[in-house]
């Protein structure tokens, strides 16, 4: 059975203010937010898939490839047209590639899903066909209502959010099975979307409860959530890696 990590990092740093890759941002101390995710290592999967932009592939080639994990592969999105895209030729792609496979989904702006994170991921794809982390946040820009049937809602699609609910980690784990008998009733009736006109990602999860148990992972803390997509968001990032250093190097001087 393989075990890849696919990040889907065809987009952008343009709301970052930044020329580069969003991936190859820098966040702390020069670290990108691809560095921040490698440092976690790769031992505990086959292979680790980066879709990238072409101009994103080659950043890569260039600056990244020479130093990276032998198990770190690169995917190029011809254009950014969307996750739902993006997630169409992930999906195929891997069907032709592999059999059998666990796959997790960690979008490419995601620093701090860890690899115990990962590894919790791989051994609850050994029961159940799906598993998805949430975390309780006010004013969730993404809300999974968890109900009898589940409602996913976005914000920007001009969807009411609660003040208060579950939203994603930006991060999922499927088993091959859960996404074949899934995705093709998705692909043909996605809604597209009411202000930006796309097919999203996570409405996904409405048909997958139709077909499969999805096990909604909920002791996760807040922090390993955080998303680096805007100038107040990296700030955060940057706070909580400065003040985590501080702490270990209190820590240390103590010893």
């Amino acid at each position: 059975m393989k075990k890849v990590i696919v990040i889907p990092a065809a987009g952008k740093g343009s709301r970052l203010q930044s020329d580069l890759p969003k991936i190859f941002t820098a966040v702390y101390q020069s670290k990108s937010i691809f560095d921040l995710i490698i440092e976690q290592g790769t031992s505990h999967v086959d292979e680790m898939i980066l879709l990238l932009s072409p101009t994103g592939k080659e950043y890569f080639d260039l600056y990244v490839a020479p130093t990276a994990p032998k198990n770190v592969h690169v995917w190029v999105q011809k254009s950014a047209t969307g996750m739902f895209d993006a997630m169409d030729q992930i999906f195929n792609t891997l069907f032709d590639q592999y059999d059998h496979f666990q796959l997790i989904v960690q979008w490419g702006d995601q620093p701090f899903c860890d690899s115990d994170l990962h590894q919790t991921l791989f051994s609850d794809l050994d029961k159940y066909q799906v598993s998805v982390p949430l975390v309780w946040v006010s004013s969730p820009y993404v809300q999974f209502n968890l109900g009898k049937s589940l409602s996913v809602y976005e914000s920007r699609e001009g969807e009411k959010c609660d003040s208060y609910g579950f939203k994603d980690m930006g991060i999922f784990a499927f088993s091959r099975d859960s996404i074949e008998s899934s995705w093709p009733l998705y692909k043909a009736n996605a809604p597209y979307g009411k202000v930006t006109g796309e097919r999203n990602f996570v409405k996904f999860f409405e048909t997958i409860q139709q077909k499969t148990e999805i096990f909604w992972r909920l002791d996760q803390p807040y922090y390993k959530s955080i998303g680096i997509n805007t100038p107040e968001e990296l700030e955060e990032a940057y706070l909580f890696l400065s003040q985590k250093d501080q702490i270990h190097q209190g820590s240390r001087d103590k010893l």
